[in-house]
This record gives C-alpha cells, sequence and structure tokens, in this order.
C-alpha cells in the first residue's frame, strides 16, 4: 500500500454500502490507479483514493440519491441529470466530503465528474484517469477491454479518452440511458482534436 494512505477506514464504510460485487470493483479501480499514478505523474495517495471511493454512492436507491443530491444542493434542471448512471458521482463526491471526511478537492472533483457530468477540474489528468480505471477494474472482462487497457497503459490519455467517449455513447443507447449533453460534446471535441474515424472505435 501507498505509503500515507490507509484505505481501511474507507473499505469498512463501504462495506455497509455497497454489494459484494461493487466493493470488489472499487478496490480494483483503486489498484488500477495506483498503477495508472506511475504512469502519469499523479499523486499516489490521491488516485487511489480516488478509486476507491468513486462509487461510494453507486448502490444507493433513486430515491436516496435524489434526497442526498437536495441535502448536497445539487441542482437538477434536467432529465439526465437525475438518472443514477450520471447521478452518483456527485452524490458520491458529497458523500466522500461528509460520511468519511474526504477534503481533498482534486480527489473530490475527480469522483463528481466520473459520469462525464460538468464541474471543477474534469478535464484534470486525475479525473480521466479515473473515468478509464473505472472501466478497466470490471468484475469480468468485456470487447475491447484489452484494446482500451494498451492505450491507458502506453501513455496515450487522449486516445483513450475517445474510445471511451465512443463506447459509452454505444452502450448507453444499447441501454436507452439518456445521453448527458457533457459526454456529447465531450467526445464531439476529441474526435476533432484527434481526427478520428469510425475505424477506430472498431473492437478487438
Amino acid at each position: 500500500m501507498t505509503p500515507g494512505m490507509n484505505p481501511a477506514p474507507y473499505v469498512s464504510f463501504l462495506q455497509q454500502v455497497l454489494t459484494p460485487p461493487r466493493l470488489e470493483h472499487s478496490l480494483g479501480v483503486m489498484v488500477v490507479m495506483g498503477e495508472l499514478a506511475e504512469i502519469y505523474g499523479l499523486n499516489k495517495t490521491q488516485a487511489m483514493t480516488a478509486g476507491l471511493l468513486h462509487d461510494a454512492a453507486k448502490d444507493l436507491t433513486p430515491n436516496q440519491l435524489l434526497t442526498l443530491a437536495q441535502e448536497a444542493d445539487l441542482v437538477a434542471t434536467q432529465p439526465w441529470e437525475t438518472h443514477p448512471v450520471y447521478l452518483h458521482a456527485p452524490v458520491g463526491a458529497y458523500v466522500a466530503a461528509k460520511a468519511l471526511g474526504v477534503t481533498d478537492q482534486a480527489v473530490l472533483d475527480a469522483i463528481f465528474t466520473h459520469s462525464f457530468g460538468e464541474g471543477d477540474n474534469f478535464n484534470a489528468t486525475l479525473s480521466w484517469c479515473l473515468r478509464l480505471a473505472d472501466i478497466l477494474a470490471p468484475v469480468k472482462q468485456w470487447p475491447g477491454m484489452k484494446k482500451l487497457a494498451g492505450l491507458v497503459y502506453a501513455g496515450r490519455l487522449a486516445e483513450a479518452s475517445l474510445l471511451q467517449c465512443g463506447w459509452l455513447l454505444e452502450y448507453f443507447a444499447q441501454m436507452d440511458i439518456p445521453f448527458h449533453p457533457h459526454l456529447i460534446t465531450t467526445f464531439e471535441a476529441l474526435s476533432a482534436e484527434l481526427n478520428a474515424t469510425p475505424t477506430f472505435f472498431e473492437r478487438w
């Protein structure tokens, strides 16, 4: 374990609020974030803390999420802002701060924006690494995972980020999950920056 980080109190809390598979995933994201910290020059304690706590609110019910969102003064004016896929991230940051005493703003911002909602430090390297670690540490393998991991671990962060955005849009369409406008604009900006073609998104 990296010096300066004691995960035990966090794990004890997460055991009470997450299902065993979700906790296993969170521990996996913590490990991946520790690896990515070495590659991208991140503070390892920050990275691993964000990884461990990113889904602190993921297993709450929709009503619980809405209640905590109101408590945290998270104003929702659009339908997608109340969808659990997106809402669990800002509520998770609130839980990390309120229930666990996390005060590191970089960590809280990474958690807050990891579901592609708008927020401070959305484009910080820590925030992008958390989004990528989130899908590189699943409970099971999925098509394209090796391709994405190859980009991430080669330090090709922009390409990996674009690939993730494109595949998320595909997945959300299949699952009938509304697209968050910020996910779309992020995808469009990265596509223009990298001049991506459709073949870029092929899975292997």
